[in-house]
């Protein structure tokens, strides 16, 4: 609201936003658990390297699906040379189970987890057949290779 009037054709001095005063308005907003991110998306370089190393499913008498998801999750930051250190994670990130053909999938499950070991295993129930299921799934963060974050579901 405190911008909301501005305008470049009036002759007074009006107060014009810039970066800062929105990456505070972000972080105004923004639950402690969530701060880091702001961080690492506005004051940092930060690059994953996101992969589905397996995805299995079972079928449960109940008629679901019960799908053994192992994925692997690492960050760092670079700086302005392209040098880069690990980063410690504690990030929310979206694990996903779909059916369908690649490319006409549908979400069966695609909720955002806590992960903070480099390689976590996830046991999902889903209600219809699997097909393929990853780790950030719609390639919302940097990742160097982003093909590898999901892999096709199979029965062991």
């Amino acid at each position: 609201m405190q911008y909301r009037y501005a305008n470049a054709d009036t002759s007074q001095d009006v107060p014009y936003p810039d970066t800062r005063q929105f990456v505070a308005a972000l972080r105004a907003q923004t639950p402690p658990e969530y701060q880091y991110y702001i961080t690492d998306a506005f004051e940092n370089i930060v690059l994953y390297d996101n992969k589905a190393f397996s995805a299995t499913y079972v079928q449960t008498p109940d008629k679901k699906y019960k799908v053994t998801l192992t994925v692997q999750a690492r960050k760092m930051k670079a700086d302005g040379s392209g040098n880069e250190t690990p980063m410690p994670l504690a990030d929310y990130i979206d694990i996903g189970v779909f059916s369908g053909s690649k490319g006409h999938e549908k979400p069966l499950y695609l909720k955002k987890e806590k992960i903070t070991q480099e390689r976590q295993t996830f046991d999902i129930i889903v209600d219809q057949l699997p097909t393929r299921a990853g780790i950030d799934p719609i390639n919302k963060l940097i990742d160097r290779i982003p093909d590898d974050n999901t892999i096709d579901v199979t029965k062991p």
